[in-house]
This record gives C-alpha cells, sequence and structure tokens, in this order.
C-alpha cells in the first residue's frame, strides 16, 4: 500500500504548483498522440509523465491504457497493478488488469489469481466476467456458464457481464442470441469500443463484412490507433477482396507497432490476394515462428508455396493445416488437388472422405472428391458425392452434368438423363448436356435416339472433344470401324491429349488388328493419367501376347511407371505382369522401391507378401503380411494371407485364432466364413468343417450367406445332392434369393437339371424383380433348347441393367439361334456386349453372329480374338467357317484341326465335321 507522509501547507502547494504544469504537459501531449492514432509517441509520453508521477493511480492507468493499445500487455498489466495499489478506481484498475491476463493468454494464472469474491459488487463483476471468459478459453462451458450468472447478479446491466454473456451465447452456439445481447449493450453503452468489436465480430461470423467495416470503422474513428480494431477491420476488408481498403489498415498498424505478428499475417493474406507470391513468402518468413498461431496461418503459407511453384512445401504446408483442422475444407480441397496431380488419388479420397466426416454445405469438396473417386474406380461411391454437392448447389447446372456423367459411368443411364434433363432445365444451352443424353441413350443401347441426340448439336458443339468421342463410340458400336476410327482421329487432331478419344481409337485399332498402333496410345494415357483402369487393363492384356507387340506393351507400361514411380496401381499392375512371367525377383524389387517402400495401405505390402510366398521366401512373406494387417485390421485379404501362412509353417491354431478374430470383429463376412471352414476342413476334417458350420448358420442374426454354410461345405466334398438338401432346409426356415440360386447350382452340379429350374421358376413367381434369379433361371433355359423362356427373361435383365454384359451376350447368343431372321436384333445386343466386356465369350458371339450376316472378315477379327483368349473348341469351328467363308481355305484347315483332334465335345462338332470334309474335298 503506498505511504502518505503529512507535509506542510506551504511546500505541497508549491510541489503541487511546480508538478501540475509539467504533469499536464505530458498528459495533454499523450492524449493528443493517441487520437493522432500515434500510440507509440503516446506511450513515451505516457512514460515520461510516469517518471515525473509515480504515486499517480490515473497516471498510471494511462500508461496501462496505453501500452495495451499497443499490444504490450506485460507493460499494461504492471501498471494497471500499479495503479490499483496505488488507489485509482478499483473497478476500472481491475478490469484492465484482467483484459491484461486474458490479451496474453494466461487463463489459468487469472482463475488462479482472481478467486471469486462477492464485494465490492462493481469489482466482484468484473471478476466473475472475466473469470467466464477464462473458462470459456479453457473450454469449461458449465463453469463459464456459473461465472456468467453471479456477474450478472453482482452488477445487473454492467458492460463486462453483458461482454462475457455474449462470448458464452458464441460458445454455447447460439449466435443470434449473442447478438440480440450485443445490441441491447450497445443502446445502454453506444460509446463502448470493446462491444462494437463483438459486434463486428459476430457480423463477420454470419458473413456480414460490410457491416462488420462499419462497426469497426466506429471504433477506428473515435481512437484512430486502435490496433484490434484496425487488425479486424483489415481481416473485414480482405474477406470482400479490397486488398488497397485492407492495406491501408495495416499500414496504420505497423506504423503504430512494427512487429505487430497479426498485422504482418494480414499483409502477407493482402499480398496473396494480389499474387504478390515472393513479397508474401517474405512477410511469412518473418513470423514462421509464430505462424502455428494462426489456424489459417498453414494454409497460407501452402498457396504462398503453391504460387511460388514450391510444390513440396506447399505440400507439406497443406499437410500441417489438415493435420491440425481434417475437416476445413478448404485445406482438403488444397491437399487433395496437390496428391491428385501426382496420381496419389487415393490418398486425395481419404483426406477429402475426413473433411466431409461433419457434412460440410460445400458443393466444391463433394464434387473434387467425386473426382478422386472416379480416378479410383470408385464409381458408386463418386455418384454419392456428387448427389450430396447437387442437394447443396441445386442450381448449378454444370454440376448436374457432372453428375449426368458419373451416374452413367456407374451404370445409371436413367439417373443419368434425370440429371441432364435437370440441367437442361437450368441452362438450355449447358455445354455437355445434349451430349449426355446421347451418352444416356447409347448407355442403354438406344443407338438411334443417340445419334438424333447429336444430330441436335449445332456445328461449334460438333467439334468439341465429348460430340467427338460419342460420334465414334456410335459407330465402333455399330462396327463401322473405319468411321470410328476418322471420328476419333479428328478429336486428336483437334485435342491432341483427349484421352477418351485415344482410348477409343486404341480399341478401334486392336479390331483391324494393328495392336502396335494402339500401344503408344495406351501408354500416353497411362503415363497422363496413371490410374487409368482401361488404359493399364488393356496395356497389360497387350502385354501377355506373343512377340513385338508384347514387347511394346510390356515397354509402355514401365515408362507409365518410371514416370509415375509413386502411383501404387500402376505398380501393382506391372508387378503382376511381372508375375505371369515367372519374373518374381523384379516385381519384388520394383514393389520395394521407395517411393512405394513407405506408402500407407493394405495393397501393397499384401502383394509383396504374395511375391515373396511365390519366390518360397515364407519368413519375409509372413513380415509383408503382418505389416498388410497392421494396416488395416479389417482387411480380409491380409487377414487370410497371414492365416494361409500361419497354417503353412505348422501354426494350425495360431491360423484359426486369427480367422476367428476376424469374424468377431465382422461376424457376417462371408470370406473369413469360407477361409475359417476350409481351414477346420484341412486341420481337423469334414465332420468337423460341417459342424463348424452348422453352428455358424445357428448363430443369432446369421445371415444368408452364414445360414448356406452347412450346404457350402457338402459342394466343397462334391456332395451335390446333399448340398441341395442342406439348401433347402435352410431356405424353407429364412427364404432368401442366396439360398435359392444355391439351391438350384447344387441341383444343376447333381444333373437334376428339372429340379434346379423348378426351384427357380418358384422363386422368381413370388420375386418377379430378383434379376440374378431371373439370369440363372435364363441360363438354365438356354441349356435346356427353351430359346423363348430364356429371351424373355434375358429381355427382363438387360432392360433393367443396360450394361450388364454377361446377360446382353446371352441374349444376342439366343436371338441368333432362332434364326437368320433375327440376327440383325442379335448383332445390336452382341455389340453392346463386345464393347461393355471385349472377353473370348463376346468376342465369339459377336464374330459368329456377323460370319452368318455376310461379313466375314471383321468376323475373323473377332473370332480369332475369341480362340488367341482361350475361348471354348466351338469358337475355333466359328473361325474356320468365317475363314473358309472369307475365301481362306488352308487358314480354315489349320484351325479346325486341333478342334476336332479334341476328344472334348461340343454342341457344332457335327457341322464341324461337315465343314472339315467339305475342306478336304
Amino acid at each position: 500500500m503506498a505511504r502518505y507522509h503529512s507535509l506542510p501547507a506551504l511546500t505541497l502547494a508549491a510541489l503541487m504548483a511546480a508538478s501540475v504544469p509539467a504533469f499536464a504537459d505530458a498528459q495533454d501531449r499523450a492524449r493528443a498522440a493517441a487520437a493522432r492514432g500515434e500510440l507509440r509517441a503516446a506511450q513515451i509520453e505516457w512514460r515520461n509523465a510516469v517518471r515525473e508521477q509515480p504515486d499517480s493511480g490515473a497516471v498510471r492507468m494511462g500508461l496501462a491504457e496505453a501500452s495495451l493499445q499497443l499490444g504490450d500487455a506485460e507493460t499494461a498489466q504492471r501498471e494497471a497493478r500499479a495503479a490499483l495499489e496505488r488507489g485509482h478506481d478499483p473497478a476500472a484498475a481491475t478490469a484492465l488488469l484482467l483484459r491484461s491476463y486474458l490479451i496474453q493468454g494466461r487463463m489459468r494464472d487469472l482463475l488462479a489469481d482472481f478467486p471469486e469474491v462477492q464485494a465490492p459488487p462493481d469489482v466482484a463483476a468484473q471478476v466473475a466476467a472475466a473469470r467466464a471468459l477464462a473458462q470459456l478459453s479453457l473450454r469449461d462451458v458449465a463453469a463459464a456458464r456459473s461465472s456468467v450468472a453471479l456477474a450478472e447478479r453482482l452488477d445487473p446491466g454492467a458492460l463486462e457481464p453483458g461482454l462475457a454473456a455474449v462470448a458464452l451465447a458464441v460458445a454455447e452456439g447460439d449466435r443470434a442470441a449473442a447478438e440480440a445481447r450485443v445490441d441491447r449493450l450497445l443502446q445502454a453503452y453506444p460509446d463502448s469500443d470493446e462491444a462494437w468489436l463483438r459486434k463486428g465480430s459476430l457480423q463477420m461470423d454470419r458473413g456480414d463484412r460490410a457491416g462488420a467495416v462499419a462497426s469497426f470503422g466506429r471504433v477506428i474513428a473515435r481512437a484512430p490507433g486502435d490496433v484490434p480494431a484496425r487488425l479486424r477491420r483489415a481481416d473485414a476488408r480482405l474477406r470482400m477482396n479490397e486488398p488497397a481498403a485492407a492495406a491501408e489498415d495495416i499500414d496504420a498498424v505497423l506504423a503504430i507497432a512494427p512487429n505487430n505478428v497479426t498485422a504482418a499475417y494480414l499483409r502477407a493474406m493482402q499480398l496473396v490476394s494480389q499474387r504478390s507470391w515472393q513479397a508474401a513468402d517474405a512477410a511469412l518468413q518473418r513470423i514462421s515462428a509464430q505462424l502455428s498461431n494462426f489456424p489459417d496461418g498453414f494454409l497460407l503459407l501452402a498457396l504462398t508455396k503453391t504460387g511460388l511453384g514450391q510444390r513440396a512445401q506447399a505440400e507439406d504446408a497443406a499437410r500441417r493445416h489438415v493435420a491440425r483442422w481434417p475437416d476445413d475444407p478448404r485445406g482438403a480441397k488444397l491437399l487433395a488437388g496437390m496428391v491428385m496431380a501426382d496420381g496419389r488419388n487415393r490418398e486425395a479420397v481419404a483426406v477429402l472422405t475426413r473433411a466431409t466426416q461433419n457434412r460440410p454445405r460445400d458443393a466444391q469438396l463433394y464434387d473434387l472428391l467425386a473426382r478422386a473417386q472416379t480416378a479410383i474406380g470408385a464409381r458408386r461411391q463418386a455418384v454419392q458425392a456428387l448427389e450430396e454437392a447437387a442437394r447443396i448447389a441445386p442450381e448449378d447446372a454444370a454440376l448436374l452434368t457432372r453428375l449426368a456423367i458419373a451416374r452413367m459411368a456407374a451404370g445409371d443411364a436413367e439417373g443419368a438423363q434425370g440429371a441432364v434433363e435437370r440441367s437442361l432445365d437450368l441452362g438450355p444451352a449447358q455445354p455437355g448436356a445434349r451430349e449426355m443424353l446421347a451418352a444416356a441413350a447409347l448407355a442403354r443401347g438406344d443407338l438411334e435416339a443417340a445419334a438424333a441426340e447429336l444430330e441436335q448439336l449445332d456445328a461449334a458443339a460438333r467439334q468439341g472433344e465429348m460430340a467427338g468421342v460419342l460420334e465414334g463410340t456410335l459407330r465402333l458400336l455399330r462396327l463401322d470401324l473405319a468411321g470410328a476410327r476418322a471420328a476419333f482421329e479428328g478429336v486428336l487432331a483437334r485435342k491432341a491429349d483427349s484421352a477418351p478419344a485415344r482410348l477409343g481409337l486404341a480399341r478401334v485399332l486392336v479390331l483391324q488388328d494393328s495392336a502396335a498402333e494402339a500401344v503408344p496410345l495406351l501408354g500416353a494415357v497411362l503415363r497422363a493419367a496413371p490410374g487409368n483402369v482401361e488404359a493399364m487393363t488393356r496395356l497389360a492384356a497387350l502385354a501377355q501376347r506373343q512377340g513385338p507387340v508384347a514387347e511394346a506393351a510390356q515397354a509402355a507400361l514401365a515408362a507409365a511407371q518410371a514416370a509415375h514411380p509413386a502411383a501404387a496401381p500402376l505398380a501393382l499392375a506391372r508387378a503382376n505382369m511381372l508375375l505371369q512371367r515367372r519374373d518374381i525377383a523384379g516385381a519384388l524389387a520394383l514393389l520395394d522401391t521407395p517411393a512405394l517402400r513407405n506408402q500407407r495401405g493394405v495393397a501393397l505390402p499384401l502383394a509383396r507378401s504374395e511375391l515373396h510366398a511365390a519366390a518360397g521366401a515364407f519368413a519375409a512373406a509372413e513380415t509383408a503380411a503382418q505389416e498388410a494387417l497392421a494396416e488395416d485390421p479389417a482387411s480380409v485379404p491380409a487377414r487370410r494371407q497371414r492365416a494361409a501362412l500361419l497354417l503353412r509353417a505348422g501354426d494350425a491354431r495360431g491360423a484359426e485364432a486369427l480367422l476367428r478374430e476376424g469374424l468377431r470383429a465382422s461376424p457376417g463376412d462371408a470370406v473369413l466364413q469360407q477361409a475359417l471352414l476350409g481351414m477346420v476342413r484341412q486341420t481337423s476334417g469334414a465332420e468337423a468343417a460341417q459342424a463348424e458350420a452348422a453352428r455358424m448358420a445357428r448363430q443369432a442374426n446369421a445371415g444368408p450367406d452364414a445360414r448356406a454354410l452347412p450346404g457350402d461345405v457338402l459342394m466343397g466334398l462334391q456332395r451335390h445332392a446333399a448340398a441341395a438338401e442342406a439348401y433347402a432346409a435352410a431356405q424353407a426356415a429364412a427364404p432368401s434369393s442366396t439360398l435359392a440360386l444355391r439351391q438350384a447350382a447344387a441341383l444343376r452340379a447333381a444333373d437334376r437339371m428339372a429340379e434346379a429350374s423348378r426351384v427357380l421358376e418358384a422363386w422368381v413367381a413370388e420375386h418377379p424383380d430378383d434379376l440374378a434369379a431371373q439370369s440363372a433361371l435364363a441360363q438354365l433355359d438356354l441349356m435346356a433348347g427353351r430359346h423363348a423362356a430364356a429371351e424373355a427373361r434375358l429381355r427382363r435383365v438387360v432392360a433393367a441393367q443396360p450394361e450388364n454384359a454377361l446377360a446382353l451376350n446371352n441374349l444376342a447368343w439366343v436371338l441368333g439361334e432362332q434364326g437368320e431372321a433375327r440376327l440383325a436384333e442379335a448383332r445390336g445386343f452382341a455389340e453392346r456386349a463386345y464393347y461393355l466386356s471385349a472377353n473370348a465369350e463376346s468376342a465369339d458371339t459377336l464374330g459368329w453372329i456377323l460370319a452368318r450376316s455376310g461379313e466375314p472378315r471383321l468376323a475373323v477379327t473377332l473370332l480369332r480374338q475369341a480362340v488367341a483368349a482361350g475361348g471354348q473348341l466351338a469358337a475355333g469351328y466359328h473361325l474356320a467357317h468365317a475363314l473358309h467363308q472369307a475365301g481362306d481355305a488352308e487358314g480354315a484347315r489349320r484351325v479346325l484341326a486341333p478342334v476336332l483332334a479334341s476328344a472334348t465335345a461340343f454342341p457344332e462338332r457335327a457341322a464341324a465335321e461337315r465343314l472339315h470334309a467339305m475342306l478336304a474335298n
């Protein structure tokens, strides 16, 4: 406590007379400097005043207030405490002292140094209000609620308790109540700078940046040097894209406080908004040690480094931001864009998925997630992401067009058409919409409708990439190879890097027996987009051939992989190719490169485990399997691989325990159930496996797959009739499509075809929309020669699933078997089946239809593919027939010889023998 000494009156008067002018001058100069916004000068003058009158509480308060405005909270704290000790107004001094604690972030110190008090009421209310703010900062909302209630009870209507109540409402998520409370405070305290600052902050939160600028401006009008108001107004102006106006406030702050970190940060924001990357980087470097104190600090650094082209530093900063704020859409989008540019699409999916956990209203986030999911082949998930984006932005016509494209890719032609029609309703001139209607028509097999949509395009649109690709695809589906080639080449002449055109042209070239020309096209696609599944699959297929084409395809895969050494799917595809060529060491070396070794995920360590096992290095295989399972304990392939290795090492108990552990986590997993049963059968015999299957089937909430297990064990033992009985018993207890299909399959294996048909006929009679059952029954109809019944069922399947290549192929075959009059219709379905899935079966079906339709040369191309891909003996006969029609009798004889040399029966053997006899003459 200050000491007071008694002085003679004359002496006291003389001292006062001598001191007042000097003190008044310093105080006046300080106030004048503050009014001009020169806070540093004001602080100096207040220091002079303190030296002249150190025991004046009012002077100490002046210095404390000026210091606090400068951001010098330590000096403010010291001087406010000195003012309080010298008898200055306790309420005012305590309020400033508490503010200095809060500004320094000394929340726990404040709670310790200022316990709850009851008197005097105005000071006690100040303490309670500050305690509430400290408790909110420490996320103790319940304690803050009690402190606010105490503050308001002690001094109803006072400013500080009211401001604390505002902060509490914000913390509780009731921003409307917070702003209403601020408005009431401003009615009572219209000159309260703190209340106007709170008002502006709330306006910023609800997007009223102009209102926030006005609120902060009221504070600045009264106190031009108010640093917090200047900083907040600069922030608002930057968010309004007014960097020049923001620069005025930032300049003012830096003139007052050259080392103000927040001002330097806002300067960097201003420079970033003006794309002054070098200057922004320099500004950020000056505050690098404090950058983590700003919520968006690393995000701003990432943007700056991106602008400078410093990719590695940009990605590092973006990762640091995402690590702190994983659900921030801005950071997630920035980081995902970077990793997608490097072909790391799975990583992008993981980053973006985490950011969607709280369902943010950010259509761009879901749009980008859909792009990443599409790149990894997760088409249905991409549709879901775009549907969420469209829900957020239902008036975005371009987004709806992308949704249509995604639905098309996922096989939902009807949904795609609906999205496009909505897009056209929003904007009739929406680019790409008419093309998407054509694509939807192609997907459902309506070639005429597709052609009609393309006819409606204007001349400019016809020159577009999508229109050209659709034109080429339409011609390819009609097997107009010359026209398709011209269309795709026309697109590439206008857009040399068009991936769809390159892929389409590659398909045409393969059909034209020019696979060597297709290889560089596929390689170019893969180098540009290492996750392109079609390019990867087609190149891998060509690499398995013999001769120069295979060597070129292998080289193209290697070049793409070298260009993207961190692209795991591409590396796995190439490793698989090397494995098929028995180059296990090369495959292992490929997957063990630094770019891949430390990547997260199951796929790479699991592949390494399988390769080590293939090489006989079982200890290394076990280590890699452990790594894969550690990456994802829910991974069924990793768990099965490790269990198989344990079993091979003689640890049957450990292998079984591993599988049972997986089933405890996922009790309905059919693959794990089958793996466990197979292991039990291998180690303990068939009876033990049957007992285990029965136990699984009896478990609570057992699904159809579990109830089918007893029958599955019997099927594995080749006891087909007994398996059919087991499936029938399970079906009687709890009917399901799974059990009906399994029962029919067991009866078919037991050569009881009629019974198998009756089982499925009974099921589809009650469940006509079960397309799997309809398809299985159609197969039985085909085998029995019931072509009309098979046709009806397959038409139903194709109508519901227009991209079901197997159903399309079967429908084409059954139509073709009904005579020449139906070959034209059969050809349409066969062309779509081959386009969707170019395998031995679809090539054989289409080639045989073409051979009987008077197009033997094209038929020969397709049928050669069917035979080369391991087609059935009938495909060899079909090829011989087409060669004979094309005038190549010697070629026909060479093809037919091994067909007839085989002892295997096939339905057209008699026709093959007749052809052989004809060729012999």
